[in-house]
């Protein structure tokens, strides 16, 4: 059996209940994504995809930045005998060949990453979050290091981009508003450019991470109700889920 994770769902995971109960019942008491921040995410995307590292951040080494092709324009490029990727092209979403936990059971990774780099000898990860002033990289170092790992080890598809030396997350914090008019506002946001170290322990624990997930998914029967999960203590209370 092969199991199949993306990198976005690592950063919601906090109950091992829920997790169970939506991967493998199928069963899955949440809201909806807000579609502000998929909006605001697209909208980031397509500015910066254009600009240099340094808009970004002084930490930031100097870098260009990759542009994605969908899998339309890919097929449109194969009919017309035209590569499906030219330089500092990459999919709009990439896959990973076939991985294996620390019990040697496979799994494989897919996702769409917001901005990848590339130095003048490795390459990098970037992420965009609109969240608080807070650096938040430790809620995000699964899912950056699930986009490494993909680079690092492809499919067919995918271009290997080897090494990934550097992850961060760029975050936006909605400020002031400066102007307005009857149809739209000018607000400032503040930015923030947060690293994340890529270090052996660092993929060595995201190896153990998946392990304990696969861990989860082989048990027998749901995990016990965990009473600090806000999710499974409103699912019980209005009887959506009682065992």
């Amino acid at each position: 059996m092969t199991y199949h994770f993306s990198p976005s769902e690592f950063n919601f995971l906090r109950c091992k209940r829920c997790y169970y109960l939506k991967k493998v019942r199928k069963i899955e008491f949440t809201s909806s994504f807000p579609e502000v921040f998929t909006a605001l995410d697209i909208s980031q995307k397509k500015y910066f995809s254009s600009k240099k590292t340094d808009t970004l951040s002084k930490e930031l080494p100097e870098g260009r930045f990759y542009n994605t092709v969908t899998k339309d324009e890919r097929n449109e490029r194969k009919k017309n005998n035209l590569p499906e990727l030219n330089e500092l092209e990459i999919p709009a979403k990439i896959y990973s060949k076939d991985l294996k936990d620390n019990k040697d059971r496979i799994f494989t990774l897919s996702g769409i990453p917001d901005l990848v780099v590339k130095f003048e000898d490795s390459f990098g990860i970037l992420d965009f979050k609109t969240t608080g002033e807070k650096d938040k990289t430790q809620n995000y170092k699964y899912q950056l290091e699930a986009y490494a790992q993909i680079f690092e080890n492809p499919d067919d598809i995918t271009p290997k981009l080897f090494p990934v030396s550097l992850m961060g997350l760029i975050q936006f914090t909605p400020k002031e508003i400066i102007s307005n008019n009857i149809n739209s506002i000018s607000q400032n946001m503040k930015m923030q450019y947060f690293n994340l170290d890529r270090t052996e322990e660092h993929k060595n624990n995201f190896y153990q991470f998946v392990t304990g997930l696969i861990d989860i998914l082989e048990k027998n029967q749901v995990p016990v109700f965990d009473a600090r999960c806000g999710t499974c203590n409103t699912a019980r209370k209005i009887g959506k889920i009682n065992s």
